[in-house]
């Protein structure tokens, strides 16, 4: 079956009830998964929209970590979660950046932020599009490594 992405207007082949997550890396398709497919990040966050019998339904632990992302919706899913089960199905894939370390960022003060920088575990946007990325800004990651430690283990 085939599976549309946006909004990098691609489709990829999947076998009915394939992993979305494991799906999109053997296509070469950049997605982040902090807590390594487990269901406890925001990092892998998609928006699937399509009929509801091509959809697994959400596990209880993706309705729990849902819940806790900042801007999730009726059509967002955990693509480590998500299994596509019959053709119909248009994922779009998470805008922005998640930030999973400060050192990630450090690099970049004085720049103008190119995307959203979010947060890997809650989605929220930390910083922006097109805000300067200054020092001050840098206090808003000071306790991430070891969140993002924490989930990851």
């Amino acid at each position: 079956m085939r599976i549309a992405l946006l909004p990098i207007n691609k489709a990829v082949s999947a076998e009915p009830g394939t992993n979305l997550l494991a799906t999109l890396l053997a296509h070469a398709i950049e997605i982040r998964s902090v807590c390594r497919g487990r269901g406890i990040c925001a990092t892998c966050q998609v928006k699937v929209k399509g009929p509801a019998a091509a959809m697994s339904p959400k596990t209880p632990q993706e309705m729990k970590t849902l819940s806790l992302i900042d801007g999730a919706d009726e059509y967002t899913r955990l693509a480590c979660q998500f299994r596509a089960l019959a053709e119909g199905l248009t994922i779009e894939l998470p805008s922005g950046l998640f930030i999973e370390k400060l050192e990630e960022i450090l690099n970049l003060i004085g720049d103008e932020a190119v995307a959203d920088y979010r947060h890997p575990i809650t989605g929220a946007i930390m910083i922006p599009k097109d805000k300067i990325i200054t020092r001050s800004l840098m206090q808003l990651f000071k306790n991430l490594t070891e969140e993002v430690n924490k989930v990851s283990q």
